[in-house]
């Protein structure tokens, strides 16, 4: 507190970090702690003064909020018809069950961030995973802004010091309790990164990188195999070592040598993995469990955790280096002691913002099973978090959101909804969480249970920016026909619209985008144009467009140029492919998706509905993500404000 230090940390692809010295990180929360400790009589009647001035009669002494990311109001209720999921049904019984409306576009971190704020997206400026940098025509992450500096040591030595802020806008509503002394225990809520400060605790969730700087890069270990990179990994080569040891080297941060990882199979076919002093012993074709690599920047130690699996070969997986909750070089939490004590209660846990391995399974360099293994080994760990702060979290309130759901219908929604199938099961688990959640409530407690949004599937790719070339929007180089990166080729003096994103078209706009030709005057007839024809493309005879809407007319607040202009809601089972997503054009406009992922909720936001269960009965029609801020404020005696778009419930 009286010496505050920054952790840095850059997010972006093949990024590193500027490394914080761990070592000063424990002795701030050494000191933070003692001081907490020292003062906590003091702290304890300074909150309750504030609760005195709660300028409302508090409804419950708590307010549980259980996130299941993407739970399909579809299926919960395709499942109550086969006379599954009792504890939702029990729970909706008692209290409130409804499809609850999501944002425009119904992605994570958009929905997410309405339910944490109140407020629609063009109050907080957050429209999509990523955001266009309109003037060099780039894909940049939407929530998170990296910003390198250099500044001279004591001795003159010119160093380089990367730093991070969150670019979500507007306050989450548990800051405004804090206001009046409420504490509040955040787990993994999406678009908490970096963590703000809070009165109670924090983990971060979505967009928390990993050690190299990046949202989630694996790596790749055989022999003979060439250092290489691809798609959400990387490849290295497995030598032959001594005694039956082969020795591979894990790449790490930038400015970090390789940390070699040696391995052998003993006589039980066991293979032990060892990377300094420590080791663990795997089954083949299993995933391990979790084993700390240390680099080193200079003098100083930067911890990472991972895990391995071993097949034929040997080839070598190892998951995202995660940072080591233990020993963050970056923070993690709120306050930062907050991570090293759950690993201390919990175990060592999964930190990256999207931690399974979603590209590997695509890849083939997992198998099925493997990931399952992986989502339910995460989700165990993000569950005895959650069970820890139910159990001694006091009054106020208590967040914590699980991705399995999310993670699982993506990559299996192809194989099947019907009882026995992996997403029948996974929803069976997430009803038994709902129980075990409800036996831990007590008198004078309030239970929300909610998903950001609901699923479809995804069959189809359409290529955006391949459609505004053939409709004479996009302009291509002479001599161009595709593009494979962030819009190299495209001819901008001719170009007056561009695909970014999962679910948005830019106008190429003057004095806006960097090499801009539409004048101010035309962008109405334009985008009108633009959505007539949108609207008429088919997949033989399938309509392709479900909606076209344009941010003016949705969206409301100070945030609204970070929008794209047009946003069009597909059909179910038809989404943007992942190309024009940051900026490529292929050579066809509607063409098969041949991926694992094979679920998805980019649609038009009216098809892929979230749920909303709540303990006590509400007559509120048609409730919206943004109305559970307003709702969780006036329960606990804190006046919504009235900027907040959501309804009291």
């Amino acid at each position: 507190m009286i010496f505050p230090t920054l952790a840095h940390g850059y997010i972006g692809p093949g990024a590193g970090f500027g490394i914080l010295t761990s070592f000063v990180v424990f002795l701030n929360a050494i000191a933070v702690s003692l001081l907490s400790f020292l003062f906590w009589p003091i702290i304890a009647l300074i909150r309750s003064v504030k609760k005195s001035k709660r300028p409302l009669a508090a409804q419950c002494k708590k307010v549980v909020i259980l996130g299941l990311d993407g739970l399909s109001p579809h299926l919960v209720e395709k499942y109550w018809a086969n006379g599954d999921l009792p504890n939702l049904k029990k729970l909706a019984d008692n209290g409130s069950y409804n499809r609850m409306r999501t944002t425009t576009p119904g992605v994570s971190p958009v929905a997410w961030s309405s339910f944490q704020t109140g407020v629609n997206p063009g109050k907080h400026g957050i429209f999509d995973f990523l955001a266009a940098d309109r003037k060099r025509y780039l894909a940049v992450l939407s929530s998170v802004k990296t910003k390198t500096s250099s500044r001279r040591n004591f001795f003159g030595i010119k160093k380089e010091e990367v730093s991070s802020s969150l670019l979500r806008m507007s306050k989450p509503f548990w800051s405004l309790l804090g206001k009046y002394g409420i504490r509040s225990t955040i787990i993994r809520v999406p678009i908490t990164y970096p963590p703000e400060p809070l009165d109670g605790r924090l983990l971060s969730g979505m967009c928390v990188p990993d050690l190299r700087g990046s949202q989630g890069s694996y790596t790749v270990m055989a022999p003979h195999g060439d250092k290489t990179s691809f798609t959400g990994g990387i490849g290295c080569r497995l030598e032959q070592g001594e005694k039956e040891w082969w020795v591979g080297s894990v790449p790490g941060p930038d400015g970090c040598k390789p940390v070699d990882v040696l391995l052998k199979q003993g006589k039980d076919k066991r293979w032990e993995i060892v990377s300094g002093d420590e080791g663990i012993k795997v089954e083949p074709e299993k995933l391990s469990e979790w084993l700390t690599l240390c680099y080193r920047s200079g003098r100083t130690k930067v911890k990472g955790i991972a895990r391995f699996r071993v097949t034929d070969g040997p080839v070598v997986y190892c998951t995202a280096l995660h940072v080591d909750p233990s020993s963050p070089v970056i923070p993690l939490s709120h306050p930062v002691h907050y991570s090293r004590y759950l690993a201390g209660a919990v175990g060592q846990f999964a930190t990256l913002g999207l931690a399974e391995d979603t590209w590997a399974l695509s890849n083939g360099h997992l198998d099925e099973k493997s990931f399952l293994s992986m989502a339910w080994a995460y989700y165990e760990e993000r569950k005895r978090m959650f069970t820890n702060a139910l159990v001694n979290g006091k009054d106020g309130l208590t967040v914590c959101v699980f991705d399995t759901s999310d993670r699982i219908q993506h990559m299996f929604w192809g194989s099947g909804l019907e009882p026995g199938s992996v997403i029948h099961s996974m929803y069976l688990e997430m009803d038994k969480l709902v129980g075990e959640t409800v036996k831990r409530m007590k008198n004078n407690e309030r239970l929300v249970v909610m998903s950001d949004h609901g699923f479809t599937s995804f069959h189809t790719c359409i290529d955006f920016n391949k459609w505004l070339v053939d409709n004479g929007y996009m302009v291509l180089e002479e001599g161009v026909d595709t593009i494979d990166a962030s819009y190299h080729g495209v001819d901008w003096s001719r170009t007056r619209a561009y695909a970014m994103g999962l679910s948005g078209i830019n106008l190429n706009i003057r004095n806006r985008e960097g090499k801009g030709i539409v004048r101010k005057a035309h962008v109405d007839s334009l985008m009108k144009e633009i959505r007539e024809k949108l609207l008429q493309l088919k997949d033989k005879d399938n309509s392709v467009i479900k909606s076209v809407k344009f941010a003016r007319d949705i969206y409301t607040g100070g945030y609204i140029d970070r929008s794209p202009d047009i946003i069009p809601g597909t059909s179910a089972g038809y989404r943007a492919d992942w190309g024009c997503v940051t900026g490529c054009v292929g050579s066809k406009v509607i063409y098969p998706n041949d991926k694992h992922w094979n679920g998805d909720h980019c649609h038009d936001s009216d098809l892929v509905k979230g749920v909303l269960f709540t303990s006590w009965k509400h007559e509120t029609s048609n409730p919206s993500i943004m109305d559970v801020a307003p709702s969780v404020l006036k329960m606990l005696g804190v006046k919504p404000p009235t900027y907040m778009d959501g309804r009291v419930l």
